[in-house]
């Protein structure tokens, strides 16, 4: 009997392993004019992403994001509208994207220590390889962070989640059917049901405990998923 129950893992970035690095939001929307408190960043993101996966899957998530993301943080009127400005702007590259969740050392370590091949598969702008290597969260080969098999970017292979594509990608690079495959993400309309189309395992990040509705896995760390993985 096979020692875990999946042969390869697949992880999203943002969202999982990364986070917008707080001291730049606080920054963009200061010279906005808009105060951000950097402890409400967190809920913000996991919120927003909430209600980007409760629109339907033919609006633009984002819009619901963006307006999420400063409800949150408590914008209301004429500065809830600079603040989506913002957002817009700053959300439109991954640069922002460099700042590891709590759980991204100890999870990617354990991850590693059992060792299943890891694979990024994530919708970004062709730079999310450098961006994690640079922030010393993983890479492909030696680095300051996790060692990792493989990075699949959206941009860079030209196909994105949900469509199943990306998934059947990542899976030919390490040879291993879908139904040994598992994936963690925290978009429903992204993650989940681009997975679930390919035939992998969906695992839904869910830190603040609010995405009871769903129909899938969800852990509330990376940490969590060695649960996961043995059960």
């Amino acid at each position: 009997m096979a020692p875990y129950r999946f042969d390869v893992v697949f992880l999203d970035a943002g969202g999982v392993l990364v986070q917008p690095d707080p001291t730049q939001i606080v920054g963009r929307f200061g010279e906005a004019g808009l105060e951000a408190d950097e402890d409400d960043l967190f809920e913000a993101h996991f919120r927003a992403v909430k209600a980007m996966d409760e629109v339907p899957a033919d609006e633009d998530g984002y819009v619901a994001y963006h307006r999420t993301y400063v409800d949150v943080l408590g914008l209301t009127g004429r500065e809830a509208e600079r603040g989506i400005a913002v957002l817009s702007d700053v959300w439109a590259t991954s640069s922002v994207w460099i700042a590891p969740l709590p759980w991204a050392a100890s999870g990617l370590t354990a991850l590693a220590a059992t060792g299943l091949p890891i694979v990024i598969v994530s919708n970004a702008d062709g730079t999310v390889a450098e961006m994690l290597a640079s922030s010393a969260v993983c890479q492909v080969g030696d680095g300051d962070g996790t060692r990792i098999t493989h990075v699949i970017d959206s941009t860079a292979v030209g196909v994105a989640k949900p469509d199943p594509r990306i998934f059947e990608l990542a899976l030919e690079v390490v040879g291993v059917s879908p139904e040994r495959a598992v994936h963690v993400g925290d978009a429903y309309r992204f993650d989940v049901l681009g997975a679930r189309a390919a035939n992998v395992h969906p695992v839904l990040m869910d830190p603040l405990d609010i995405r009871r509705d769903v129909d899938c896995t969800r852990i509330g760390s990376l940490d969590h998923l060695m649960d996961v993985l043995a059960s």
